[in-house]
């Protein structure tokens, strides 16, 4: 125990790639992953100077703490390509955390000499983040005769004229926080295979990169009056996080194009496509290709960002910046001073969605509110990020009585009016009855003091005090066990000796009947919300008539207490636990479809079959 609580304590650095055996014109993911670190002063990525770096450093991180299950992690990743096939050795990454140096693992990546030994065939070529390669030639393309060099011809001014690249943007002035679309392309009337040795960098920008359609095929545009096969080399959106002018730096590509000599594509007439498709097709001999290599850039970019207003800023703004709304549900209006409540409030709408990370709860006098467990659920293939950012708030009650929670504001600046708005919430009634006195532990107290298991890992002395404690707990809990067992044991004993054969008649069996019968009616009907709500009483009326309970008196409390003292195993306990836990969650995000509510409903008869098995 004190092994696994001192390794609790310590921060990890850890280094992975996925995949690790990649074809030569395949993409890595390399990614560096600091987890229960109190602070992350920087993370530093090893020597890639035998890769293309594609994407990155994209950062990201995560929280969630909730009674005492703490996870926390800060997270960077690049996309990798490698210049050559062969065998790469990657040196251990270095990151500073809570004053200290750590270095991760040494990392392996093999290189085979094929295109792609993973999602492509093995005689495809790709492209940037691993789809196919867009200048393969043996792809459908609109020809023109352009790849023709005829006589006297500057072979790079046809070049020059006739493949290039540039970025594009939606719009070239935005507010902090105010998305642009960019696209890189190359547009090009040439024969030519083509890789990107560089891609742009956005320096003051979150970075959002849309994803790629899987079959990546070329367009065909108009640029000055010319049509252009192009090709989409990066298309993200870009969060600005600063104001100023912001550079959008040029993407680099490598080009090797092809010419055919006028003479010999006279002289091979209407096949010269097809000539094209295999150079070394023996029609043409070597004389009649040139072959030229240059390396073509966008033009630089800049952005002209605006700060935000300060003309009226309300107090309570956090960055926001879109179109939002704001909802809040508690998860039940009645419990206990025994239990958490949870109050579940949802931000949805378009904008900055992945940056906004709190809300202000004006919670009432004698109520105590903890950090809350966040989930996301949008769009990234929206501009800007559509969807909704689910935060669940858990928090005790100190004293019984009928409770306000007050309508929940949440201010966000909307770029379009170019003014603040204010959305808000209903206001929240509930009612709570007087418990035993026995409050769940929940350590996750708001506010932004360091979490109580943090504080408690920085001093081994407190480790060693806890890891004591759990100890001498853990030995009062099995003398108890023993004694509850032996005490059971005796009373059968002396009731085999007291009691005549003529006993008292077997308490009937239970009724046969389903119990989740309305709950697999309400699932034939295909609706969420009554199933959930269904599935949820009829759970806790099979409890409540098993453990002899009135259900206005459930609580996760005497749940526990009755099926231990029937003997019912720790692990059955904590499985019921959670399986109500995720059905109540459910009762307030009632959205999924058939076979969500068909496995959480065999789920739930599975349980009950369980408990029945025990004659609890």
């Amino acid at each position: 125990m004190l092994s696994i609580a001192c390794v609790q304590a310590q921060p990890k650095f850890t280094a992975s790639l996925t995949p690790e055996k990649i074809g030569k014109n395949e993409v890595v993911q390399l990614r560096l992953v600091v987890e229960n670190a109190n602070e992350v002063q920087q993370i530093l990525a090893p020597s890639l100077n035998q890769f293309i770096i594609v994407s990155g450093p994209n950062q990201e991180s995560g929280m969630s703490m909730v009674n005492d299950n703490v996870s926390k992690f800060v997270a960077v990743s690049y996309m990798l390509k490698p210049r050559a096939p062969g065998n790469y050795t990657i040196a251990p990454a270095t990151a500073r955390v809570d004053g200290q140096l750590l270095k991760s693992n040494m990392l392996r990546l093999q290189v085979t000499n094929a295109a792609s030994v993973n999602s492509q065939p093995s005689n495809a070529n790709t492209f940037p983040f691993g789809v196919p390669d867009p200048f393969e030639s043996s792809m459908p393309q609109t020809n023109y005769k352009d790849y023709v060099l005829r006589r006297g011809e500057n072979a790079l001014d046809k070049i020059k004229k006739n493949i290039f690249v540039r970025v594009e943007t939606d719009k070239k002035t935005c507010y902090v926080g105010e998305p642009v679309l960019a696209t890189y392309k190359l547009y090009t009337r040439l024969k030519s295979e083509s890789s990107l040795n560089k891609t742009p960098s956005f320096n003051g920008f979150s970075v959002i990169d849309m994803q790629q359609p899987d079959n990546m095929n070329y367009a065909i545009e108009k640029f000055n009056g010319r049509d252009y096969n192009v090709y989409i080399i990066r298309k993200a959106q870009l969060y600005p996080l600063q104001s100023g002018s912001l550079e959008l730096t040029p993407a680099e590509i490598d080009n090797n194009i092809h010419f055919i000599k006028e003479g010999y594509a006279n002289h091979a007439a209407n096949s010269v496509d097809d000539i094209f498709r295999d150079f070394n097709d023996a029609s043409i001999p070597a004389e009649g290709i040139e072959d030229h290599r240059v390396i073509l850039k966008s033009d630089p970019l800049m952005i002209q960002v605006k700060p935000l207003p300060d003309a009226g800023r309300p107090a309570d703004y956090k960055a926001a910046v879109g179109k939002f709304e704001v909802a809040a549900v508690l998860a039940r209006n009645n419990f206990s001073t025994d239990d958490a409540g949870h109050l579940v409030v949802t931000i949805s709408g378009q904008g900055n969605l992945p940056m906004i990370t709190s809300i202000d709860i004006g919670w009432p006098t004698g109520i105590e509110g903890f950090e809350p467990k966040v989930t996301d659920d949008f769009s990234k293939l929206t501009v800007p990020v559509s969807g909704r950012k689910l935060m669940d708030f858990p928090f005790t009650v100190a004293a019984p009585g009928t409770y306000t929670i007050p309508a929940i504001a949440f201010s966000y600046f909307d770029p379009a009016e170019g003014r603040y708005k204010t959305a808000y919430s209903d206001p929240i009634q509930f009612t709570v009855s007087r418990g035993t006195g026995r409050t769940a532990p929940i350590t996750n107290k708001a506010g932004g003091q360091d979490s109580f298991l943090n504080s408690l890992f920085s001093n081994r002395l407190r480790v060693v005090s806890l890891v004591a404690i759990l100890i001498i707990c853990g030995l009062i809990f099995w003398l108890r066990q023993e004694s509850r067992a032996d005490k059971r044991q005796r009373e059968k004993e002396a009731a085999a000796i007291i009691i005549p054969q003529e006993t008292e008649e077997e308490p009937k069996p239970q009724s046969q009947e389903n119990p989740l019968a309305l709950a697999s009616s309400s699932m034939a009907e295909n609706n969420p919300a009554k199933f959930y709500q269904d599935l949820n009483e009829s759970l806790k009326k099979f409890l409540a008539h098993q453990l002899q309970i009135l259900p206005e008196e459930l609580n996760r409390k005497n749940i526990s207490e009755k099926l231990d003292g029937k003997g019912i195993p720790n692990g059955i306990i904590l499985q019921l636990q959670a399986l109500m836990d995720e059905i109540e969650w459910k009762l307030y995000t009632p959205a999924s479809g058939h076979e969500a509510m068909q496995e959480l409903y065999q789920r739930t008869h599975e349980m009950i079959q369980l408990l029945a098995a025990y004659k609890i």
